[in-house]
């Protein structure tokens, strides 16, 4: 077995789930993110965001991902990541020409929200999203930035020769009508040592025996039999 299924119970002890010997789905690349414009809004911009402004030819340069902080008066509340931003056209904000209006083209991707959005925010901008990521500069408002989005289209996941433990055969037996919340896929060495671990939301849309063995679970050709388990909006397991 390569792959181990937990969840934490309450106390924070993690439960096995399943065993499985592989996972089809695990490595596709996720649904890209529709395009949109955004505009930076009073924006003093630093470092890579200053050095694009600085070129001749500023229009359609690409930034990379620009991650967004929005902060209320003592810290930053939510996170956000403009996918592979471009600048489309920048000029001088009108209430202050030493700041500018940026316009980006850019996927947007709500990484974390602890709370509602300020009554008077603050837009701290880093080039890249790790945490070596160098400050960008920052803006008074980000136009564009909270409008409602669609969730993405999941990417299905199946969980190959899946020897699985209780309540997940109770999911098995009762396909389309059984979710459990978020789980741990553990990928393992040749040892048995963890390497890996992804988050995945647990959905079973199917499940059947598998050619691998008797007392697993397989995946199949349709929806009604294939074992699927979501993962982040985005997997499934067989």
């Amino acid at each position: 077995m390569k792959y181990l299924l937990v969840q934490e119970d309450e106390d924070g002890v993690e439960q096995l789930w399943g065993r499985c010997a592989g996972v089809e789905g695990l490595f596709v690349d996720p649904v890209a993110l529709p395009r949109e414009v955004l505009t930076l809004r009073g924006c003093h911009p630093e470092g890579l965001l200053s050095e694009v402004l600085a070129e001749p030819d500023v229009s359609l340069r690409s930034l990379g991902d620009v991650c967004v902080e929005v902060w209320d008066d003592e810290q930053p509340v939510q996170w956000w990541t403009l996918v592979d931003a471009v600048v489309v056209a920048h000029q001088p904000h009108p209430g202050d020409p030493g700041r500018y209006d940026i316009v980006l083209g850019a996927g947007v991707r709500n990484d974390e929200s602890f709370f509602a959005v300020p009554a008077t925010p603050r837009f701290e901008l880093f080039a890249g999203t790790t945490v070596a990521a160098a400050g960008a500069g920052r803006c008074s408002d980000v136009d564009g930035l909270f409008k409602p989005r669609a969730d993405p289209a999941p990417v299905p996941m199946e969980l190959i020769g899946c020897e699985a433990t209780e309540p997940l055969l109770v999911g098995t037996q009762r396909p389309r009508r059984w979710t459990r919340g978020w789980a741990g896929l553990l990928v393992l060495d040749r040892h048995g040592a963890v390497m890996a671990s992804r988050s995945v939301g647990l959905a079973i849309t199917g499940a059947r025996p598998s050619v691998l063995g008797d007392g697993l679970e397989g995946p199949a050709r349709n929806t009604q039999h294939v074992g699927a388990v979501r993962r982040a909006g985005q997997g499934c397991l067989a």
